[in-house]
């Protein structure tokens, strides 16, 4: 499996054309841009958050994601379309959502496995690694002896 670009024709694949079409449609009356590009956008960006949290992992190119993760990606799309124009998701998007959070959190703590891609990029991971550093002993046994 690859690492895809989603499009709009996936999101046809959560949600029918007719509700893209309301979405797009309420969207547009408010004066707001299409909802469609930016929340598909914002969406590609949090899988690859969660992608790269995981430091052994690798991003593909930019606005890519892993093919395994494509499912869940659109199930936060379907939540947030209605949500950008004030419709309440349905409880079973909402449920599907949150599956959908708990997958990419199994990615970003490795125990979820993805597929490498095909075209590494170059951009580098800002998940943060732990230092330690140990505390300098201002009294040692023998500087408090016959204390």
């Amino acid at each position: 499996m690859a690492w895809i670009t989603p499009s709009e024709s996936d999101v046809l694949t959560v949600l029918s054309e007719t509700e893209l079409a309301t979405y797009r449609a309420a969207a547009t009356a408010s004066g707001q841009a299409d909802p469609v590009a930016p929340t598909l956008a914002q969406v590609i960006d949090l899988v690859r958050g969660y992608v790269g949290a995981y430091k052994p992992n690798t991003l593909g190119l930019p606005g890519t994601i892993p093919q395994k993760l494509l499912a869940p990606a659109l199930d936060l799309v379907a939540v947030r379309l209605p949500q950008r124009v004030g419709v309440p998701p349905k409880d079973v998007r909402q449920m599907a959502a949150s599956r959908a959070v708990r997958l990419l959190e199994q990615v970003a703590a490795g125990i979820f496995n993805i597929e490498e891609p095909d075209s590494p990029t170059l951009e580098t991971t800002s998940a943060p690694s732990p230092s330690i550093v140990a505390r300098h002993r201002h009294f040692t046994p023998r500087s408090e002896e016959g204390v």
